[in-house]
């Protein structure tokens, strides 16, 4: 019988369970894994019902200039909250790793299956319901996305949880927004650390709410502002 983590075998046919090592050329793809909703590494599987997609309501009170809306949040979950990259010029050894483990992300990039950050990313649904009044920090990176620390526990150790997200316009009163990566950064980690300038900080229903209305957000960079993207 194999071996579930975080969920119940029932609710997984026979047919497919046998699919899995039918295909496992197609199972490296991130899209089919979320579909499939459950990854299998060294005879364990693990569910990824919690990273299917999510919407999110979120109301933006009225202002003198603009009337109360209802926004919904069209909330995607990458492969790079569950899995970790090769160094800049590098690629995994897939053999020393594992092939159950290799994950192509959106670009096609060869990623491995990482068991912390896959914990980790059980409480994502939960933190992203309740982003509403958490503070977002502006990267500027070139993707233009946001970070968001939230703290979490891990086996009873307080841990700083690094969420970083692009937010669009998607339709009237609605956006559409992307988790690209979230995880721990762990001491003697290298790389650019949370930014602090007061003009890269906002919170998340006011950037919400200026999205919404294409209203330019603020760059602290000297270059000024950058247009959000439709």
């Amino acid at each position: 019988m194999p071996n579930f983590h975080g969920f119940q075998l029932a609710a997984y046919s026979a047919a497919s369970l046998v699919s899995v090592n039918a295909s496992k050329a197609a199972a490296v793809d991130w899209v089919q894994i979320r579909k499939r909703a459950f990854i299998r590494v060294d005879g364990v599987y693990h569910s990824l019902a919690h990273l299917a997609g999510m919407i999110v309501e979120l109301v933006i009170e009225a202002t003198p200039r603009h009337p109360q809306v209802s926004l919904q949040i069209h909330v995607e979950f990458t492969s790079h909250c569950v899995s970790f990259g090769p160094k800049h010029g590098q690629q995994l050894d897939f053999g020393v790793l594992g092939m159950d483990r290799k994950i192509l992300d959106h670009r096609r990039v060869a990623r491995a299956f990482c068991p912390r950050r896959y914990q980790w990313s059980l409480q994502l649904p939960r933190i992203v319901r309740s982003l509403e009044n958490s503070v977002c920090y502006y990267t500027g990176s070139a993707s233009k996305n946001w970070l968001v620390v939230e703290l979490i526990d891990d086996a009873g150790h307080q841990l700083s949880y690094e969420i970083y997200f692009q937010l669009r316009r998607d339709r009237i009163n609605a956006l559409r927004m992307v988790i690209e990566s979230a995880y721990v950064r762990m001491p003697g980690t290298t790389g650019p650390t949370i930014p602090h300038h007061r003009k890269g900080k906002v919170r998340f229903k006011v950037l919400a709410a200026k999205i919404s209305r294409g209203d330019s957000v603020r760059d602290p960079r000297p270059s000024g502002g950058w247009k959000t993207q439709s």
